[in-house]
């Protein structure tokens, strides 16, 4: 349901809020959950659903597609019906989560991180589910330059783009990538190969490896290790301390 890498959270969709900023309660098994608690619940019954299917569980499989508190869907309703059959444009609005306009919004922003156990200093928000129209002015980062949304790959309905986003020692940036018409255009103009890029962060100081979260499970790798040796250890004391059999 989320992810963090190197202070980047990362998840798809939002955290359902309300207009105020304050986070909505889903009921997962009979709990009214928020915030990073409703993400953990949720990702423990698709888990359990996935390898156990019950009708509960299935229930907030379909619930998580469409619901207008699922943190994967963010919007009041889905109208894919009324789309395809009903003329009226009326009928085809989909009302997001107050969530898609606080994130260009720095208080906010960081509340989420917080949340997320996620440095606001240094963090940022990374979505997908909200496409970026280009064509409309719109900017897959944010009025408040804590959160990026990068959804829309190739996509004729959103600019037929796409976007990488990358992260260095030194700095975050976002690869924008263009549509590929064919390999003859490929060669020729470099459209597909070379993509546009923007840097989101960058930091006076590159970090080392110890800084990341590279480091930090290297650094656990390193302290089960030690353990291993002193088990070792003392497993062969105290074969050598064993008094010797008398024949």
């Amino acid at each position: 349901m989320h992810l963090v890498r190197d202070d980047h959270l990362i998840f798809h969709g939002c955290v359902p809020v309300d207009e105020k900023g304050e986070f909505l309660p889903l009921v997962v098994e009979g709990k009214a959950l928020r915030g990073r608690e409703l993400f953990e619940a949720i990702e423990r019954v698709v888990v359990r659903t996935i390898d156990q299917p019950t009708n509960k569980g299935c229930d907030l499989l379909w619930y998580l597609w469409c619901g207008p508190l699922s943190p994967l869907f963010g919007k009041d309703r889905i109208t894919t019906l009324e789309n395809d059959l009903v003329a009226d444009p009326r009928t085809h609005v989909e009302t997001k989560n107050p969530y898609f306009n606080l994130i260009h919004e720095v208080p906010f922003c960081d509340k989420v991180m917080r949340e997320f156990d996620v440095n606001p200093e240094r963090g940022l928000i990374v979505n997908g589910h909200v496409p970026v129209k280009i064509d409309k002015g719109e900017n897959p980062l944010k009025r408040s330059g804590k959160c990026i949304t990068i959804d829309g790959a190739f996509s004729s309905a959103y600019g037929d783009h796409g976007y990488t986003l990358v992260l260095e020692a030194g700095r975050t940036f976002l690869a924008k990538h263009y549509h590929f018409e064919s390999v003859e255009a490929a060669v020729r103009d470099g459209v597909d190969i070379i993509p546009t890029t923007t840097v989101i962060r960058q930091w006076p100081k590159e970090r080392r490896v110890s800084q990341t979260e590279c480091g930090a499970e290297i650094r656990a790798d390193i302290q089960l290790l030690h353990q291993l040796i002193d088990a070792y250890a003392s497993n062969r004391l105290r074969q050598n301390t064993q008094p010797m059999a008398t024949p």
